[in-house]
């Protein structure tokens, strides 16, 4: 939309939202005006019937000397007939409807309707309110209805005082009303069409005011927007086109409009001169920046090159490493076998002299034992960085892994004067693993929870099925000295160790943690530890379970229940 238009709206709707509101002032003003003007009307219509009952009952003693026949008969003029009478023929010549109303009415003409009765119920109920008046509804009709009480005076005892029940002079009993007491009330409808009418004209009349007044506004306000905003803008549209063609030497003139559309105006100016100068000088610039480029891509070009060869040296020495570490723990292990085969020969053949070569023999053993696993761990490290490291899945039963981890680790435990137990959920399933590797893994933690409890520890492995997870979970607990929760994610790193002082006192390469986090990653598991120092530590490991296929199972099925019957036999034993 454009400006003017969103102007002309804004207007529009600004009148129209101020015409409503005034149409509403003005109803309710009216209305209550017209209230009030009917009350008056009412009062006075109330007190001129009012007048005419006073004469009828002060006249009434006149009008009953002539009110009887020769037999005693009472056929005169009575106060309640002629006033009923006057009101029946005041609502035949107007659209008023005038009536004399009682709750207990001896003439079925003065029985009330629903609001008279409310109204008579109000007046007895509170015997200052003068009158009750409002706005209803009577057949369809929106009328203005108004009742006044009509109080019991001294002449009208005669006919409806004491004694209750007896008959008066028109025949009727008596109702034992007393001086003071609301003996009815009359009743006027006035008709609301007259006043209606005038409101529907009044309103008629606004609305045509306020469109003229619409129109004149949206008239002027559409020139005024055209002089001094449109024509104006219209000017530095066409500049700015001009501009964007290359012309950056226009110069608009000065507006006469208004202030801002002057200040406007010499903006753009000192905006086109701006960029003419610039543009002057943009060639220079642009050769300046590009003459910048290529010296800084030449940079950049051997900078590159010397990166790729710094990488390229590195890979080389990172191979160089690898295969030194290989070959030196390979050649390592061929003399270090004979001492271990020799060990076990002494320790077997030759028996002791004293408790110093027992020592030495056993020192020896140990030493052999703890050098060996050093060096496997160095070897399967540098084969893990080498990627010659491949997983050899089958399904594995859990129990004969646990079984194994504890043939092995439960010696340890007993030499190292530890307790050892063991336990496998019988709920764990067959999962698809590397069995060997699996093995690995529990023997590492085992053989760290072993050397990290002193003498009379506990060490236990065990193993669960976590079936939200769909996974099987080892975990390898302690009670030895416990690691900080700083230590947490460094300990699983290559060479990392919690003492790395040259007096520590648990030997090791670091590695054991390493090797573990890669085994159980390549199998798509994660392992945590959660400890504090002093408070022992708890090794997770989880192990996704994926279900072997059916053939695999059924060929594996046999040696697989057996092993599980076999194993959770003997960790039975060992628990």
């Amino acid at each position: 939309m454009k400006l003017r238009t969103k102007f002309l709206c804004l207007i529009a709707v600004l009148l129209a939202v101020s015409l409503g509101a005034n149409i509403a002032w003005t109803t309710a003003n009216q209305h209550g005006q017209m209230e009030d003007e009917l009350r008056v009307q009412g009062r006075a219509l109330a007190q001129q019937m009012d007048a005419v009952w006073e004469f009828m009952v002060f006249n009434q003693d006149r009008l009953s000397q002539i009110a009887y026949t020769e037999d005693g008969v009472y056929q005169g003029l009575h106060c309640a007939i002629a006033g009923r009478i006057i009101g029946q023929s005041f609502t035949r010549q107007s659209d008023y409807t005038t009536r004399f109303v009682n709750l207990n009415p001896r003439n079925d003409a003065g029985m009330p309707d629903e609001y008279e009765a409310t109204a008579l119920n109000a007046f007895r109920a509170d015997g200052s309110l003068q009158d009750v008046y409002g706005f209803a509804e009577v057949d369809g009709k929106e009328v203005f209805r108004y009742l006044a009480p009509m109080t019991i005076e001294e002449a009208c005892l005669q006919c409806h005082g004491e004694p209750v029940g007896e008959l008066d002079i028109t025949g009727y009993p008596k109702e034992g009303w007393e001086m003071g007491d609301i003996g009815g009330a009359i009743s006027i409808i006035m008709p609301l069409d007259v006043y209606q009418q005038n409101e529907r004209d009044s309103i008629i009349q606004d609305v045509l005011f306020f469109a003229v007044m619409l129109a004149v506004c949206l008239v002027v306000v559409y020139g005024a927007l055209s002089y001094l905003v449109t024509r104006p803008l219209g000017k530095i549209k066409a500049a700015v086109a001009e501009v964007s063609e290359g012309n950056l030497g226009v110069q608009l003139s000065y507006s006469e409009s208004s202030q801002e559309m002057s200040d406007l105006t010499c903006e753009f100016n000192g905006m086109a001169r701006e960029l003419a100068d610039v543009y002057a000088n943009l060639e220079d610039e642009v050769a300046d920046r590009t003459t910048q480029l290529q010296e800084a891509n030449a940079v950049l070009e051997r900078q590159r090159c010397q990166l790729e060869e710094v990488n390229a040296q590195l890979l080389d020495e990172n191979q160089y490493k690898s295969d030194f570490l290989s070959m030196v723990s390979h050649e390592l292990r061929t003399p270090l076998t004979s001492i271990v085969a020799f060990a076990d020969l002494l320790n077997k053949h030759i028996v002791p002299s004293n408790e110093k070569e027992a020592r030495a023999l056993r020192g020896i053993e140990a030493n052999s034992q703890a050098l060996m696993l050093m060096i496997n761990d160095i070897l399967e490290m540098s084969r893990l960085d080498a990627g010659r490291v491949k997983l050899n899945t089958e399904v594995v039963d859990v129990g004969d892994v646990i079984a194994l981890v504890r043939a092995t680790a439960e010696p340890l435990a007993l030499k190292e004067n530890l307790e050892f137990s063991c336990h496998v959920a019988p709920d764990v399933p067959l999962i698809r693993a590397d069995f060997d590797k699996l093995v690995h893994v529990l023997q590492n933690l085992c053989g760290n929870a072993v050397k990290f409890t002193p003498d009379g520890g506990r060490v236990s492995v065990g193993a669960s099925y976590d079936q939200a997870a769909d996974a099987v979970q080892f975990t390898v607990t302690d009670t030895g000295i416990g690691i900080a929760p700083i230590d947490h994610d460094r300990i699983f790193e290559k060479f990392a160790q919690v003492d790395s002082s040259s007096t520590r006192r648990y030997n090791g390469t670091g590695l054991g943690l390493a090797i573990v986090r890669e085994y159980v990653g390549m199998h798509g598991g994660s392992v945590s530890v959660e400890s504090a120092l002093g408070q022992g530590a708890a090794f997770v490991v989880r192990i996704p379970v994926t279900s072997p296929e059916k053939d695999e199972m059924d060929f594996d099925g046999d040696r697989a229940d057996s092993t599980r019957e076999e194993g959770a036999h003997g960790v039975g034993k060992a628990d």
